[in-house]
């Protein structure tokens, strides 16, 4: 046994191990691409000179002092063990990047919904039934949800209803048995006749996957681009479509390092552009019905732009990573709070008191920050607000020096949260551009206004709400002003000028 031992310890042996680890890890990292030239070949000769340097240190054993081979030894084992470990890490953060870039299918959930009370329990009890679905708005995804079904219990009779308000009216009156829905306007519809899910079941659901949004791919670290920023709160895998609660434009500088982050009211009154069987005004939320592109579409139509990227995330997970960050500080401003003067609020989720100044936030206190509306006057618009600060100060962090040491755990709290249409080469080479120069970034923000008391009874992704909701539904009503600001600001940071929003 001691003979072997001193065979697996000896100085040959240990010598090759150490070049191979420095080897691997330095295979790995050129892959990788994220380290300048100028840092990488440094580094990889630093590592040799180091085994080398062991190597020959270790010349005679019996020419050298016991403690002192011994320590040589140590450090050999220790650095050869800290070079695997680097280059499984640096696999790992590669493996995660590539999970996260590149886009994704896109999945429509299709439900269908029996009423609660019925005797309906599955697909197969609904056989010989009557269906119905909207298919003045819906129709391909209902033809296809149709088609699945009757793989499953035969021909099925769907009758086409022109509004959701018919075909809801259909259900309840029992003229229908069952109706197919997409299952993200389940929302909607909860919003316009209050308590209707609790109404119904659903008893069967389709999948059905369309493909992923291309990039317009940009010279990311040369020239300026645009990134649309998409967060919901909705369970699951990142690509089901899910309406959006949150809604910005991230315009990007690479050359002057400056970030412009534009935020849009969920509840915009906007045209909705590229849906199916949909034209007219609608919130800007449920332009998420029509999956990432109609969202694109919608924002460049009024907005005068076109978008190179998008970034969706859940915003329940993606908070994660502000533990990966080791917290996040935020500057709070003193808002109307509901029956306070001091701007102090309490929020409804975990009951974290939040005072205006500096707080710092990890991710619980974050997540619960941000879903916040109801302790303010302006509701909403505070909560959209406040969702944009959190992503400032993120971003903030993620482009500091602090992310080179925590950059596997935030790969990796992105993983199940979080999903891009840029290429892992295209973020790669932002991370190589951040590493070589370290220059700061300057992130400066602008919310868009509107009057959030007006009400629709017509709205292009639901039609006619009066049915239902006789009062309609509250729309935000955009403010042209602010518009035409946020084009300045976007164009001026597009032109490279160095831009300083006013409050």
């Amino acid at each position: 046994m001691e003979t072997f031992m001193k065979k697996i310890l000896s100085r040959r042996l240990l010598f090759i191990l150490s070049l191979i680890a420095t080897l691997f890890f330095g295979f790995v990292f050129f892959e990788l691409q994220i380290l300048p030239l100028k840092y990488y070949i440094p580094l990889m000769v630093i590592l040799v000179i180091i085994v080398l340097a062991l190597y020959f240190g270790e010349k005679d054993k019996h020419d050298q002092h016991p403690i002192r081979v011994t320590l040589l030894k140590l450090v050999n084992i220790l650095l050869a063990v800290a070079l695997i470990f680097g280059g499984l890490s640096g696999m790992k953060g590669s493996s995660l990047l590539a999970a996260i870039t590149g886009g994704g299918d896109q999945t429509i959930e299709m439900d269908v919904i029996v009423l609660k009370n019925s005797a309906y329990q599955s697909i197969k009890d609904l056989k010989s039934q009557k269906f119905g679905g909207n298919t003045a708005m819906d129709a391909v995804n209902v033809n296809k949800c149709e088609t699945s079904i009757e793989d499953e219990i035969g021909d099925i009779d769907v009758t086409p209803f022109a509004t959701y308000a018919k075909a809801i009216e259909a259900l309840e009156d029992k003229s229908i048995a069952a109706m197919i829905i997409k299952a993200v306007d389940l929302e909607s519809l909860d919003e316009i006749e209050k308590g209707f899910n609790e109404k119904i079941k659903t008893i069967h659901r389709v999948d059905i996957k369309i493909p992923s949004v291309s990039a317009n791919s940009a010279k990311v670290t040369k020239e300026p681009f645009h990134i649309l920023i998409s967060g919901t709160d909705k369970e699951g895998p990142i690509g089901t479509f899910a309406l959006s609660d949150v809604n910005m434009i991230a315009t990007i500088n690479p050359v002057t390092k400056q970030v412009l982050l534009t935020s849009i009211p969920r509840d915009y009154f906007v045209d909705i552009i590229g849906m199916d069987g949909v034209s007219g005004k609608d919130k800007l939320t449920h332009s998420a019905k029509g999956g990432m592109d109609c969202t694109l579409k919608t924002i460049e139509n009024f907005m005068g732009i076109q978008f190179n990227y998008y970034a969706k995330f859940n915003f329940t997970s993606f908070m994660n990573v502000v533990d990966a960050l080791g917290g996040i500080d935020v500057t709070v401003p003193k808002y109307r709070v509901i029956g306070r003067d001091d701007g102090v609020f309490v929020t409804k989720k975990g009951k974290y008191t939040i005072k205006p100044g500096l707080n710092h936030f990890n991710a619980k206190q974050a997540l619960s920050f941000v879903r916040e509306r109801k302790a303010f006057v302006e509701g909403d618009t505070i909560r959209g607000k406040n969702q944009m600060l959190m992503l400032k100060a993120i971003l903030k962090k993620c482009t500091s020096s602090a992310i080179i040491t925590k950059m596997d755990g935030v790969f990796e709290s992105l993983s199940s949260s979080f999903e891009t249409n840029m290429s892992s080469s295209e973020i790669k080479s932002l991370i190589n551009m951040q590493i070589d120069d370290m220059a700061p970034w300057d992130v400066q923000s602008y919310h868009l206004d509107g009057d959030p008391s007006q009400r629709s009874k017509v709205l292009a992704t639901i039609g006619d709400v009066t049915k239902v909701n006789p009062n309609g539904m509250y729309i935000t009503v955009p403010d042209q002003l602010s518009i035409d600001q946020a084009k300045k600001y976007i164009d001026s940071v597009m032109k490279g000028e160095i831009l300083k929003v006013k409050d």
